[in-house]
């Protein structure tokens, strides 16, 4: 299409995030609140909650894909506690090398959307190659539901990520998530 070079994928800042937390909240909307995705119907509310709060997190990152007037893409991040939540309810056992967590070891990728009309050019591959070029953490995270067969194809064609199973999550937005690592540039695994 081409189209893709009309759009700017930059790093943003927690200040940033939370100036375009409008915009950032009515794509992840947009985007995560029709089929496959599961959606709550407090979710809209949640989401704009836990995103104002993690603006806070000194490890938090943003990358935002724009137009010459609109957003049209983000992703956006924190990096994980020794003491995370992230490795719990995993349906099969995950080696304790893989789930061993210390401050610096992993950054999460919280959520990446592109708007539907900019998909398949390379924005979202952009957006996360920009974010996570930004960060000092081994390893990289993030977890997709079961169903999004969409999101499943983008990990595995941008390559890189790897599957490490499936975890179950009650109190969630979906009840299941397939959790994926990758290596950052300049890493490897210990």
């Amino acid at each position: 299409m081409g189209e893709g070079a009309l759009v700017t994928v930059a790093a943003g800042s927690a200040a940033g995030a939370r100036r375009h937390m409008d915009a950032v909240c009515a794509l992840y909307d947009e985007v995560f609140s029709v089929p496959p995705f599961v959606w709550p119907e407090d979710e809209s509310v949640r989401h704009r909650q836990m995103l104002d709060r993690l603006t806070f997190d000194p490890t938090f990152g943003i990358a935002f894909a724009t137009t010459a007037d609109n957003l049209v893409g983000f992703v956006y991040g924190v990096g994980l506690k020794p003491d995370t939540n992230w490795w719990n309810g995993f349906q099969q056992p995950v080696p304790h090398h893989v789930t061993q967590e210390w401050t610096g070891r992993t950054f999460a990728v919280i959520d990446l959307a592109v708007q539907n009309y900019w998909r398949r050019q390379g924005i979202g591959h952009r957006l996360l190659n920009v974010l996570l070029s930004t960060r000092s953490e081994e390893r990289a995270t993030l977890a997709v539901q079961p169903h999004a067969a969409d999101s499943h194809a983008f990990y595995a064609a941008i390559g890189g990520w790897q599957l490490v199973g499936r975890q179950d999550t009650p109190y969630y937005v979906s009840s299941q998530f397939d959790i994926y690592i990758a290596d950052l540039p300049g890493t490897a695994n210990p």
